[in-house]
């Protein structure tokens, strides 16, 4: 009676594991749901004209500059983007702010980089909101609900001139900025706070 009473919990115990292993391994209904073809997908022959265009324009001068090839891919894991998306999308939510999407901006390790390969070239993550019909580079850490805090405003407090936000800023790129120029004289002296912005990709080159 004992040896059938242990047989029947050892099935049903194994029959619940069993039932909770399906459960978990089953993909979710995101997951399964019909997915038609992204819009920005493209096709083979679109593809490689793009690759070996910047192969002839951009690795020779790139190369020639630099002494080595520079940077190609930047590699996120799903886990790193998708958590970082979640991070924004929820700090955005708590301050009544749209997360509209991400930059991806080209930026390069300095020399005593903390991480990352010195001089290589990484990409930045940045997130992005509407502000006058333009979708413009946002902090979502220093931001709050009264006011939208954009990356051109925390950059030019740390002496740098972000220029990428509109035409006008592009065209007088070159013009100096009296404020920029004492923030950036005053950088080693100013705390070092956080940002919205992403980074921390594996790069190739270099090989190791």
């Amino acid at each position: 009676m004992k040896n059938k009473l242990m047989l029947g919990l050892m099935a049903a115990a194994l029959t619940m594991v069993s039932c909770s292993q399906d459960r978990i391994e089953e993909p979710s209904q995101d997951e399964t749901a019909e997915v038609s073809r992204p819009y920005n997908a493209l096709n083979y022959l679109e593809l490689v004209p793009m690759l070996e265009h910047y192969d002839k324009t951009r690795k020779p001068v790139l190369e020639e500059a630099l002494g080595f090839e520079d940077t190609r891919m930047n590699y996120f894991s799903i886990e790193t983007i998708e958590n970082y998306i979640k991070y924004v999308k929820t700090l955005s939510r708590e301050k009544g702010i749209k997360f509209t999407g991400i930059n991806f901006v080209s930026a390069a390790y300095p020399e005593n980089t903390g991480h990352g390969v010195p001089n290589y070239q990484n990409l930045l993550l940045m997130p992005t909101t509407k502000i006058n019909g333009k979708n413009i580079c946002f902090d979502p850490v220093q931001s709050t609900s009264e006011k939208i805090v954009t990356v051109k405003e925390m950059l030019a407090s740390y002496g740098y001139n972000w220029v990428y936000d509109s035409k006008e800023d592009y065209d007088n790129r070159y013009k100096s900025n009296e404020l920029i120029l004492n923030n950036f004289k005053n950088r080693n002296q100013k705390s070092d706070i956080e940002s919205g912005a992403g980074n921390h990709s594996t790069l190739a080159p270099p090989y190791h």
